[in-house]
């Protein structure tokens, strides 16, 4: 997430508050009559309240997520599309080739997945029909038996 270069974010720490105060620095000194101080007042109240909405405007979760979204946005559409509106054909054909290398590899592993399995049963069945007769090792026995 990026936000706008801001001077006093990219400060030194004590430096950013003198940016502010040369920021809001009055360059006429106070009035000495109490309505117009008060006017002053006043005025650097509506400032700092307005400055204090801008910045919970800003680091509001909602307002923050919309920007989050929209940047995302354009970096996918910088992403498949060129300035002009162009697809950029090549990074399409890289992402297409990716898809079908990991279909592929899904495919390979469901394929590897059933040899296995129906290898499996089929020693399992082996040993059943082998365990059923009494094994072919127990016909070799008996025929040496009967010829000793």
């Amino acid at each position: 997430m990026s936000f706008p270069a801001s001077p006093a974010r990219d400060a030194r720490p004590g430096q950013a508050h003198d940016q502010v105060e040369r920021r809001h620095a009055r360059t006429e000194p106070l009035p000495s009559d109490p309505a117009e101080l008060e006017k002053v007042i006043r005025g650097q109240q509506n400032q700092l309240a307005s400055d204090v909405d801008a910045l919970v405007d800003k680091v509001s979760p909602k307002n923050v997520v919309e920007r989050t979204k929209a940047d995302l946005t354009k970096r996918a559409r910088g992403a498949v599309f060129t300035p002009d509106g162009q697809p950029r054909t090549e990074r399409l054909a890289a992402a297409g080739a990716g898809v079908l290398g990991l279909l592929a590899l899904v495919v390979l592993r469901g394929v590897r997945k059933r040899r296995r399995k129906h290898a499996r049963r089929e020693i399992e069945k082996a040993v059943a029909r082998g365990q059923k007769r009494g094994g072919r090792d127990a016909k070799v026995r008996r025929r040496r038996d009967d010829d000793d």
